[in-house]
């Protein structure tokens, strides 16, 4: 591993077009591992107690959840992760209609029914956080990722205003229904292609906290073309209580792609 770091410390060097994300205590990267495309995520603000418990957070969920709608673990060190390299958000390839969706949302909730299971919450579900191995959707970045008891969830609001569940904006414990409430929404983006709600982070927020209600609204087509799917989306988007689970969309949908 010591040689293998070496050579991932020089390919993290700044490089022009190369620095994905360059402000906050985390920095991200494109470069290559062993020959391969790689993403490689960077501690910089070590003074940050938060951001340092979250990326050694992120990096033992990495080294624990194994999954094929989730990305690699190529290679880790102190200070930095890398993962695979994976292709365009789904918000630039949205496939439209439920015989589309239905392939990109069942792997997906495999995935999640698989986290789930082991106890994570990702928290921050969202179309900029699918990419694409080939066909297959990969639910990215746990950056923010807990358990239900961590107490890094109470130490700041975390998460995409527009995407978050209702019980996120308040700060409490996010528990595997939250996430169920964000796949939700992000099943109608692809179905519809609109979002539940639009504008800056801090409008959204204020909208979310007056009790404006998500933007969009269930078409439908969508309950006469696929109503199983229909009636679990509009479940997801209801009380905490009342959600499905991610395995009840596994069972409804399948699991996607069979793992390679």
């Amino acid at each position: 591993m010591a040689a293998g770091r070496r050579d991932l410390t020089v390919a993290c060097a700044p490089v022009a077009g190369d620095v994905l994300r360059d402000t906050g205590p985390v920095l991200v990267y494109r470069a290559v591992v062993a020959g391969e495309p790689a993403v490689i995520k960077r501690l910089t603000g070590t003074e940050d107690a938060i951001a340092r418990r979250r990326f050694e957070r992120e990096g033992r969920f990495a080294r624990l959840l194994a999954h094929p709608s989730l990305p690699r673990l190529l290679g880790e060190g102190e200070d930095w992760i890398a993962f695979e390299a994976l292709d365009e958000r789904i918000s630039k390839t949205r496939r439209a209609g439920p015989a589309g969706a239905r392939p990109l949302l069942a792997g997906l909730a495999d995935a999640l029914a698989f986290i789930h299971a082991r106890g994570v919450v990702h928290r921050d579900i969202k179309p900029a956080h699918v990419l694409f191995r080939g066909e297959r959707p990969v639910l990215v970045d746990f950056g923010i990722a807990g358990t239900p008891e961590d107490d890094l969830q109470q130490a700041e609001l975390s998460g995409t205003p527009a995407w978050m569940a209702p019980e996120q904006l308040s700060g409490g414990p996010a528990l595997p229904s939250a996430d169920i409430w964000s796949f939700s929404a992000l099943g109608l983006f692809l179905l519809t292609g609109e979002k539940p709600y639009t504008g800056e982070a801090e409008t959204v927020l204020r909208l979310r906290r007056a009790g404006a209600a998500p933007a969009f609204r269930m078409p439908a087509w969508i309950e006469q073309g696929d109503p199983a799917l229909a009636g679990l989306l509009k479940a997801g988007l209801g009380s905490a209580a009342d959600r499905p689970a991610a395995s009840d969309f596994v069972r409804v949908l399948g699991r996607g792609w069979s793992a390679p």
